[in-house]
């Protein structure tokens, strides 16, 4: 059931009319009084992170696309065109006219301009207990980090030739620079943020339902972000924090399925909340993979290839109406899963890359706690290979693969002509990133357009 109930009783007064065009990437607001008179109390303040988190959910963020455009710019999914979506993006060209480049642009830096209202606030003027407040605005900080992180995944050069990432936005409304960072000082920031979230949150003030961000997700967020740069002592160190406080464990395989459907299993660090009656309905997860309105992305047969006989996540997988879907992920047709954010599988598998790559010992044991728990055959060596092969058949539906594939350096396989529309791009092909929207060119003349998209 969802666990975050925006407070309306706060949040009325406050019509954001966002634009993330608009003067600073910043939200304008239609009422005459500013959000700093309306936050006086801990109970504002929560009301703000509530509709931060409720911004997350919408379908053009972790609701259904960035989680899609991880899939279908990959060898696990296609889109069929059955009503017309994700078909640029499985295409791979998103270009600066397209939807997909706009909505999810503007959705996410939405959620940027309601983190950077809370980090703007003064604690020592909110009333209410000043740990908890610290711990909202720690929240807002690593949130920030994400949002940041998940933007310049799609937007930045960082695999497409250039060094141009995005604009990293810190204030809410003031004089801040909307040029493009480049990808180093957007790591950066993403890091420095992810450490000021994680100063001012309190073990002792964590969401056990793991549907708020907690001293576990910001370390964990940390382990993947370094794991992404490619920085293995952060990302190994991050995970072994995690790992070591033993609050966590790997779903049984008897468990595994049914974990999909059970709000905050013992895997989950962090994870959005809906339910039956806040939802994206249609425009959701669970009708994009296999609802008979929509259905638009079907799964690649190689993708179904790489599993073991007996390998429990296999069955994740299966035919309807002759067609091969994801039945196992998201998979409640009253839209109530929460969406999983980070899994402690990730960070286990996010540990045994690190200690490879850091020829540490140890890496072999760490990567064949998973399969071990997934009735799946073990792995007798360790490689990127196998690494990555392990990586999809856990995190398959979950958005990581494009990702995986381009932080390797890899092209994307052309493993099905008929059904992939990309054609196989190579590494470092300029379409590695989304164009920045028209919209935002046109407002911002400090923009510059990726190459390519001219």
């Amino acid at each position: 059931m969802k666990g975050l109930v925006v407070f309306l009783g706060i949040i009325f007064f406050m019509v954001f009319a966002y634009s993330c065009f608009d003067e600073n990437l910043n939200p304008t607001i239609t009422e005459s009084r500013t959000v700093e008179d309306n936050v006086n109390a801990l109970e504002d303040l929560q009301g703000l992170a509530n509709g931060m988190y409720n911004r997350m959910t919408v379908a053009h963020y972790y609701g259904r696309d960035i989680i899609i455009f991880g899939e279908v710019r990959s060898d696990n999914c296609f889109a069929n065109a059955s009503s017309g979506r994700f078909l640029t993006v499985g295409q791979m060209k998103v270009g600066p006219e397209d939807n997909y480049s706009e909505d999810t642009w503007s959705a996410i830096y939405e959620v940027i301009a309601s983190a950077n209202i809370i980090i703007g606030q003064d604690p020592e003027e909110i009333k209410g207990d000043k740990a908890a407040v610290q711990h909202i605005i720690g929240q807002a900080y690593v949130i920030r980090a994400l949002a940041h992180f998940d933007l310049l995944r799609l937007y930045g050069q960082q695999h497409a030739g250039g060094q141009l990432g995005i604009p990293y936005i810190t204030v809410y409304k003031g004089e801040q620079s909307r040029e493009r960072g480049t990808v180093e000082q957007n790591k950066e920031s993403i890091y420095n943020d992810l450490e000021e979230g994680l100063s001012l949150l309190s073990s002792e003030l964590n969401d056990v339902s793991m549907q708020t961000i907690t001293t576990f997700a910001a370390k964990a967020l940390q382990a993947r972000v370094a794991l992404y740069f490619g920085d293995w002592e952060k990302a190994r160190d991050a995970a072994l924090e995690i790992i070591n406080t033993g609050e966590f464990r790997i779903v049984e395989a008897d468990d595994f399925a049914n974990s999909w459907a059970t709000d905050s299993d013992v895997n989950s660090i962090f994870e959005l909340a809906y339910d039956s009656s806040d939802n994206n309905n249609i425009e959701g997860l669970h009708y994009i993979y296999c609802g008979a309105k929509y259905g638009d992305v079907e799964v690649l047969d190689d993708l179904q290839t790489i599993f073991d006989e007996n390998d429990v996540r296999n069955k994740s997988i299966g035919l309807v109406g002759g067609k091969l879907r994801n039945l196992g992920k998201y998979p409640s047709e009253d839209y109530s899963d929460n969406v999983s954010l980070i899994r402690y599988e990730e960070i286990v598998l996010i540990l045994a890359e690190a200690k490879f790559r850091l020829g540490e010992e140890g890496a072999l044991d760490v990567l064949n706690e998973v399969p071990l728990k997934r009735n799946a055959d073990l792995y007798t060596d360790i490689s990127i290979d196998n690494i990555l092969t392990e990586r999809r058949k856990e995190l398959c539906f979950e958005g990581f693969r494009f990702d995986d594939l381009v932080r390797t350096g890899n092209d994307i396989p052309l493993v099905d002509p008929l059904h992939q529309t990309h054609d196989g791009p190579e590494y470092e092909s300029y379409n590695y990133a989304f164009a920045i929207p028209t919209v935002e060119i046109n407002a911002n003349p400090s923009m510059v357009q990726n190459e390519g998209y001219y």
